[in-house]
């Protein structure tokens, strides 16, 4: 590529929750929020509901570096989040990485 990207990265999933389970989803992840946003290298994390569609949800962080990232999940993966993340959801998960392009 021509164009340098920046470090930071942005990492876009896509979920669909099981209709019975959106409130169990809510509680679970709402109770971990901070969790995340405080984890190093964390500089932004939200969890964006469809209003129209409220199992329709999408997370949105930016993390200080892949690696960062990377790091977070295998964390995740490890304490059994995912898991648990996963038994709520009517299917698998779309994610994105996406980085600007450095300026």
């Amino acid at each position: 590529m021509k164009h340098a990207l920046a470090e930071n990265l942005v990492m876009a999933a896509e979920l669909t929750i099981k209709p019975d389970k959106v409130d169990e989803f809510l509680d679970y992840t709402v109770a971990n929020l901070k969790i995340s946003r405080d984890y190093p290298g964390n500089l932004a994390f939200d969890i964006l509901i469809n209003e129209a569609e409220p199992e329709r949800v999408m997370f949105y962080e930016v993390w200080a570096s892949a690696e960062a990232q990377k790091t977070y999940m295998a964390w995740r993966i490890e304490a059994g989040d995912l898991t648990k993340l996963l038994s709520l959801l009517a299917g698998e998960p779309k994610f994105t990485a996406l980085r600007s392009i450095a300026a």
